[in-house]
């Protein structure tokens, strides 16, 4: 069942694990980048580190409800970004939709809901990002939707005039130090050194934007963001997700070294 050969990054939010492991399942089956949060205070870290094409929220949660947590969300983002936001809630009423929507959230889905629901929701998720000129301007100064692979190796080829041998040598010595890059961005956040942090994630952004290291150039490009915007409470998570994203760039990267790997 495909809802659409676009990929969405999407944050499944509710407090009961039982039903985070359903929405991924769900959403899984379409192949979308599925991050989920067991708390509000959760989906602010994750919504501070990456950029959701969807959010579907829990209203019932304890501590911090589905309302205050997308009102939360919107505060942060300001006027410069509108991360999609679908409520998931058991017991709608009509007359709380004005709530829902001084909130900040844009639509509902009714408990228990229908699967077709849910793909309706994906669409409109994906209406909004064509629709957004933000996300769309996003997109296009990465050129890194979601769904791209570890190393677009052909982008990483143009870059330097074509010529593969430079390339492979420079992808070579790139993996090589990578290790240490990652080691020396955890060093500044463990001494709280934001500054050397923010600019050490904006060299690695850069390098591997060049070598088409697209996924962990859009990581650096929030560590770089969050770091200089001093949201420390997402860092960690942030720095897991980089390390976490460069892994599997050297063990794709060392495959087409060695000539095991396939690239178009």
């Amino acid at each position: 069942m495909s809802v659409t050969s676009e990929q969405l990054r999407v944050l499944v939010v509710d407090d009961d694990e039982l039903n985070r492991r359903m929405m991924r399942l769900l959403l899984a089956r379409e192949d979308h980048d599925i991050h989920v949060a067991a708390s509000g205070l959760e989906a602010l870290d994750a919504i501070k580190s990456l950029e959701f094409d969807l959010v579907l929220m829990d209203l019932q949660m304890p501590e911090m409800d589905g309302i205050e947590t997308s009102r939360r969300i919107r505060e942060w983002e300001g006027e410069g970004r509108h991360t999609y936001i679908v409520a998931l809630t058991a017991s709608f009423l009509p007359e709380k939709g004005r709530e829902l929507f001084e909130a900040g959230i844009d639509n509902y889905i009714s408990k228990p809901f229908e699967v077709e629901h849910l793909r309706q929701m994906m669409r409109y998720g994906l209406d909004h990002r064509r629709l957004d000129p933000q996300i769309g301007a996003a997109q296009d100064a990465t050129n890194t939707p979601a769904g791209k692979p570890d190393v677009d190796y052909n982008r990483g080829i143009r870059q330097v005039g074509g010529d593969e041998g430079i390339y492979r040598e420079l992808l070579g010595d790139f993996i090589k130090e990578l290790p240490e890059k990652l080691e020396t961005l955890q060093s500044h956040y463990e001494r709280g050194d934001l500054e050397a942090l923010s600019r050490a994630a904006h060299n690695l952004k850069g390098v591997s934007s060049n070598l088409g290291a697209l996924q962990l150039s859009e990581y650096a490009a929030n560590l770089e963001k969050q770091s200089g915007g001093s949201y420390t409470d997402s860092l960690k998570s942030l720095l897991d997700e980089t390390r976490r994203i460069s892994q599997k760039l050297m063990e794709s990267a060392s495959d087409f070294l060695t000539g095991t790997g396939v690239y178009s």
